[in-house]
């Protein structure tokens, strides 16, 4: 007898020694033996876990350094998990874009999926970050990779440099991020960015079907800003940005997205196909900045531009068929003297047709309703 139970006393601590194995965890109150915090779920799971998130109020900060994945889960009739600004206020973090930033939720890892919960940014001065900092509710730094599904990223407010979405990677091993479903609204500075400073890019960035706009707190920088990246940016919605799509040192195409309000509904800084969108009741529906050779602006339907429905500094573009109604101008040439390919635009309803046209231009358009068909320029 004395035996036997010396051995099962020995199983019982050789099994309590075994670390925990990749599985189910649980953070709240709808599970039993569920870990109280984020924080302390994220730092005990095992790589390759999943972590259910009930519904709830986390007022925490915390990174994730492992590759899982957090979801929220309905609970009660509920399924909003909201990831809050601790009273504590917020730490900083480095970032290649930035320089220094504070993150509700840093990814460091990958890869790491993070689907179906709230981050909400909303602070008072007393637990905003320092003065110009910028803050942003997700951040998947250099190194991170993974995908950001069906969540809420709101109210970043602080310092008028809140973010809602920031992915980037530097020297080292290419990553991807893709960030799709989601609804980020309500910031300060910028929607979604996807950041690379290497050439060729070492970030595949895929933003689709993402519903972002700046909403009642006034008009923030880019919803969507793409600046060194591969990927695409496809099927979004994008309302009331200074530059709703801005595409910089990118390849990343510009597709069949919904964008409406702000200065530029699309700018486009660089060698890049923007096809297929619908632009309306911006200032300028698309502006081709420098450098923008062997950009291609097609298809796209832009209406009630304030000033041009598609604007040119950039030469050696190519702008076809695409469907410009009620701006001021259809499309301005201006302060480009190069050669652009201009042809089977259609433009109804304009003041001016084509603005700032060279002399020695031949592209054959479209024009119903316009006062004035052409302005000479070069």
């Amino acid at each position: 007898m004395r035996r036997f139970h010396f051995a099962l006393s020995s199983l019982v601590l050789v099994l309590a020694a075994q670390p925990l194995v990749a599985a189910t965890y649980y953070v709240g109150i709808c599970k039993s033996g569920a870990f109280a915090t984020i924080s302390a779920a994220v730092a005990g799971v095992p790589a390759g876990s999943t972590i259910f998130l009930c519904p709830g109020t986390y007022a925490e900060q915390f990174t994730i350094s492992k590759a899982l994945t957090l979801r929220g889960i309905t609970y009660n009739n509920s399924t909003q998990a909201i990831i809050a600004v601790p009273s504590s206020g917020l730490t900083t973090t480095s970032s290649l874009f930035f320089g220094t930033l504070a993150a509700q939720v840093e990814v460091t890892t990958g890869p790491v999926n993070i689907t179906g919960i709230t981050v909400d940014g909303t602070a008072s001065s007393s637990n905003c970050p320092s003065a110009n900092t910028p803050y942003v509710a997700i951040f998947y730094s250099s190194g991170s990779s993974g995908t950001v599904n069906e969540v809420e990223a709101r109210y970043q407010n602080c310092n008028n440099l809140g973010l809602g979405i920031l992915a980037e990677n530097g020297a080292g091993a290419s990553q991807s991020v893709t960030i799709e479903k989601s609804n980020i609204h309500n910031d300060t500075g910028s929607g979604i960015t996807a950041y690379s400073d290497q050439t060729p890019s070492t970030l595949t960035a895929l933003i689709k079907s993402n519903d972002v706009a700046s909403g009642a707190m006034g008009i923030g920088g880019e919803g969507i800003d793409v600046e060194g990246t591969a990927g695409s940016v496809s099927d979004n919605n994008v309302a009331g940005y200074n530059v709703g799509v801005l595409a910089s040192s990118s390849s990343s195409p510009i597709s069949g997205n919904t964008v409406s309000g702000g200065t530029d509904g699309i700018g486009v800084d660089a060698a890049t196909i923007v096809s297929g969108n619908t632009v309306s009741n911006a200032a300028y529906g698309v502006y081709v900045f420098t450098p923008g050779a062997g950009s291609s602006v097609t298809s796209n339907h832009i209406l009630n531009s304030l000033t041009d429905g598609i604007s040119l500094v950039a030469g050696d573009a190519t702008i076809k068929n695409n469907v410009i109604v009620q701006p001021s101008s259809g499309i301005g040439i201006e302060f480009n003297c190069n050669t652009d390919t201009v042809s089977g635009n259609t433009i109804n309803g304009a003041t001016t047709g084509m603005d700032f046209v060279p002399a020695a231009f031949t592209g054959v358009n479209t024009f119903y309703n316009v006062h004035t068909v052409r302005t000479g320029g070069c």
